[in-house]
């Protein structure tokens, strides 16, 4: 089952949401989500985008690396198709889905299989965009919350810092 063929929750722009509409995100000068979190929310900040491909599929995002990158928003992900955001996968879903692959014993740490080697249809990575405390924004495509990335900085004349993430 891929992403885009799960239920996934509406969605709308931070600057077109009315009060307690649900989920509402932020974009970039170039229309790319930087933030997802609830309306209500819009007055502390939000938490950082995490965007999914649709055509990934939940085995795929479960026992993969973007799995991790859900660790830095409370809600879930965006999915998204060719630059159109089609919803949120909210992280109860992930979750129900996981508890159907423990069931079975497909998580991480199976044995290989001969045709984990070819990659099936077309692929793209799972990315969180995190805006840091200096304002420069910095796509992840792996998080540890125990060994934090590092900011390059938003200027020549900042150096390198942990990224510390800013709530839009």
């Amino acid at each position: 089952m891929t992403l885009e063929e799960v239920p996934l929750t509406p969605v709308t722009l931070a600057s077109d949401a009315a009060p307690d509409h649900g989920y509402v995100m932020t974009v970039d000068a170039e229309g790319w989500p930087t933030a997802l979190g609830r309306s209500e929310d819009l007055d502390v900040g939000l938490p950082p985008a995490v965007l999914l491909p649709a055509p990934m599929t939940m085995s795929a995002l479960c026992t993969g690396d973007g799995l991790d990158l859900l660790a830095l928003n409370p809600y879930g992900a965006l999915v998204h198709d060719r630059g159109r955001t089609l919803g949120v996968l909210e992280r109860h879903t992930v979750s129900a889905y996981l508890v159907t692959l423990s069931a079975r014993g497909t998580l991480r740490g199976d044995a290989p299989s001969p045709s984990d080697a070819a990659l099936a249809g077309s692929y793209a990575t799972p990315v969180a965009r995190v805006v840091c405390r200096c304002g420069r924004l910095t796509t992840l495509t792996a998080y540890d919350p125990d060994f934090p990335p590092v900011c390059s900085g938003a200027g020549p004349e900042d150096g390198p810092h942990p990224l510390v993430m800013r709530t839009e």
